[in-house]
């Protein structure tokens, strides 16, 4: 009789047992559904406030390039002789930094070394021109390199302006 005893009690304990069972099943299915719409919740907020912080970096990155270029453009009205300068600077720069690749210089052979002679008599002639009109100007060396000096440390002063902007907001964003 007690065998009877342990079969009924266990099955009926055990069914029991499947109801509360079942019932912490759903409780954690349930528990388990929350978190997961509450995640979701958050991360779509975190995705559309971050989304926004870059739209709005974005958008002073461009107002400052704007206004920098704004800047540069009447800095060379004001001043066509230093950009003449600063540019032919540059391209001297640009030039003597780029090497010349081994295809280049099969590709164009004695054309090549011709181009190069052309060029650097160009830039010479152009060198020449230059100095020509800052002496017609009553321009001193030192004159348009203070300016061009001014002028270059305007438009890095810009792009730092700019990149900080837009770093301050991307991180003040993230904070």
């Amino acid at each position: 009789m007690s065998d009877n005893r342990a079969t009924e009690s266990s099955t009926n304990g055990g069914t029991g047992t499947e109801q509360s069972g079942s019932g912490r099943l759903a409780g954690v299915r349930q528990s388990a559904a929350d978190a997961y719409e509450s995640t979701r919740e958050r991360t779509s907020a975190a995705y559309q406030s971050a989304r926004e912080r870059a739209g709005s970096a974005l958008q002073g990155a461009r107002e400052t390039a704007r206004s920098a270029g704004q800047r540069t453009a009447a800095g060379i009205e004001t001043n066509p002789m230093a950009a003449v300068v600063g540019g032919l600077a540059i391209g001297l720069v640009a030039g003597a930094v780029l090497p010349k690749t081994k295809r280049e210089q099969a590709l164009l052979g004695s054309a090549g070394r011709k181009i190069h002679d052309t060029a650097r008599e160009a830039v010479r002639a152009a060198k020449d021109a230059g100095r020509e009109q800052i002496d017609e100007l009553g321009l001193s060396r030192d004159a348009v390199q203070r300016r061009l000096g001014e002028f270059t440390d305007r438009a890095v002063g810009a792009v730092k302006t700019s990149a900080g902007a837009a770093a301050g907001s991307v991180s003040s964003g993230a904070a």
